[in-house]
């Protein structure tokens, strides 16, 4: 999930911004901000990938913005967004990924979501595969090498209640936050404890030792109440599985 900032001093344009990037799939917004100082605020608390910014904004303007965030590490990618298309030339000088004349269409607004995909994706994927290289090479892997924030950390398979497909990521819940992994579901089968960690639908890998409840479901199936007290389904194939391993 690519995770947006937006920052205009108008509640309506705010709102609407808003409101078309959740439609994105695979955007999320996790703040908004209604000033550029409040918006540096957020930036370096939320951590995000992607500030939508407007340009003309009491006290710190947008571009001024920009600047500033050259000194953050990982430093996030820019979109200005605004009614006035002479500061056009200025927002490419501070490196900006996309220049936004409101009001904004879809058709325009999704051809800036493939730019963003494009420079993100790969550029996670680069960061994963470094480390990929020095944990991923044993058939069994010790640490998992995650993202989140554009910051890559080493979980220990203890931490992880499941693994889980959503919107084309492969993510790795713990008890308190999601993260990114770059393996699929079928080479975490491969890699990990398979005492311990269990395949139990097309979209699902659970830690056996957090399920709290396992609930007979419809068509010979499960589910399985994990003690967060998240549900994640059993398919009636691995239902089977399940039942025989856990003696049920």
């Amino acid at each position: 999930m690519i995770r947006v900032l937006i920052a205009d001093d108008e509640a309506p344009a705010r709102e609407e911004l808003s409101y078309m990037i959740s439609r994105l799939s695979g955007f999320q917004v996790i703040g908004v901000a209604s000033s550029g100082s409040q918006a540096m605020f957020l930036i370096k608390e939320l951590h995000p990938q992607v500030v939508f910014l407007d340009i003309q904004m009491p006290g710190l303007n947008g571009l001024e913005v920009s600047k500033s965030l050259a000194s953050l590490d990982p430093k996030p990618l820019v979109v200005f967004v605004t009614a006035y298309d002479e500061y056009a030339l200025n927002a490419f000088d501070v490196e900006a990924v996309d220049y936004l004349l409101k009001p904004v269409s879809d058709e325009r607004l999704f051809k800036t979501a493939r730019r963003l995909r494009d420079l993100i994706q790969p550029r996670l994927a680069e960061k994963l595969e470094s480390i990929l290289q020095v944990h991923g090479k044993d058939k069994d892997l010790r640490r998992i090498p995650v993202e989140k924030n554009g910051r890559i950390k080493l979980l220990e398979p203890r931490e992880i209640l499941y693994f889980f497909a959503d919107q084309g990521y492969i993510l790795a819940k713990t008890k308190t936050e999601d993260f990114i992994t770059n393996f699929t579901l079928n080479e975490l089968e491969e890699k990990i404890d398979q005492g311990t960690f269990f395949r139990c639908h097309k979209s699902f890998i659970v830690n056996l030792d957090y399920i709290k409840e396992i609930i007979p479901w419809t068509y010979s199936s499960y589910k399985l109440i994990m003690n967060n007290g998240d549900e994640i389904p059993v398919s009636r194939q691995k239902s089977k599985n399940l039942a025989a391993m856990l003696g049920l």
